[in-house]
């Protein structure tokens, strides 16, 4: 599954003027306040029209098997430990050669943070709904107005339970939860396991495979899918 990145690691949005950011509203006196009343006006329709995305009022949400949730650092040590699998590695083409566990506590306090706080991104945690022990990975990236794109992965030890099917169900309702209307997804041409679990959950390939630029850098023959809400 095609992830995302941006600076620090995650997907850049296709279309700045797609995507919803929270307007900003420097810290004023009173009597700017009042000069600038108009403007913070504008702000105000505008992050309305926008409807900033609350994943937080989302999370945690599980289907009594597996869960999805907020990143912790408590993770740090098993994401790391995941990304090095052959398999993330080819498939889920993340934007850094290494990921070490202060790379990610380092994501956590930065970029993750910095995305669920404006509703852009949001780096979550597929979890057991019983132990709450790390299993995978689930993004939430190049959020628009009415859509948003998904990508994850699964910690290899535990594949082989419906993990990435449960996760997908999930990552549906979070979608519904924040008045999403549709979520789309890739992957390369070349990984069908993947593509029989979105299909598996009612996503429908969109068109015929074309190069598109991973977030790896490379490019790759990616079919895209899209699932309504």
């Amino acid at each position: 599954m095609i992830g995302g990145r941006t600076a620090a690691g995650i997907n850049l949005p296709r279309k700045l003027t797609d995507r919803c950011i929270r307007p900003y509203e420097p810290k004023m006196s009173r009597g700017d306040q009042t000069r600038d009343g108009n403007s913070r006006k504008m702000n105000k329709r505008a992050a309305k029209q926008c409807k900033i995305r609350n994943f937080l009022k989302a999370l945690p949400i599980s289907d009594g098997a597996v869960a999805v949730r907020v990143m912790s650092h408590a993770d740090a040590e098993a994401y790391a430990s995941g990304t090095d699998d052959a398999l993330v590695r080819r498939f889920a083409h993340l934007p850094l050669e290494k990921y070490t566990p202060q790379v990610v506590h380092d994501l956590i306090k930065g970029a993750i943070e910095d995305g669920l706080r404006d509703g852009t991104l949001a780096v979550l945690t597929i979890s057991d709904a019983s132990s709450d022990s790390f299993l995978g990975s689930l993004v939430f990236f190049d959020v628009t107005s009415d859509d948003a794109e998904i990508g994850y992965w699964v910690a290899p030890e535990h594949r082989g339970r419906r993990v990435s099917g449960r996760a997908l169900m999930l990552a549906m309702e979070i979608g519904r939860k924040l008045g999403l209307k549709k979520l789309r997804a890739r992957t390369v041409q070349n990984n069908p396991a993947s593509s029989k679990v979105l299909l598996g959950v009612g996503f429908e390939q969109v068109g015929n495979p074309l190069p598109q630029v991973a977030p790896s850098g490379k490019t790759e023959m990616s079919v895209n899918y899209l699932v309504e809400l």
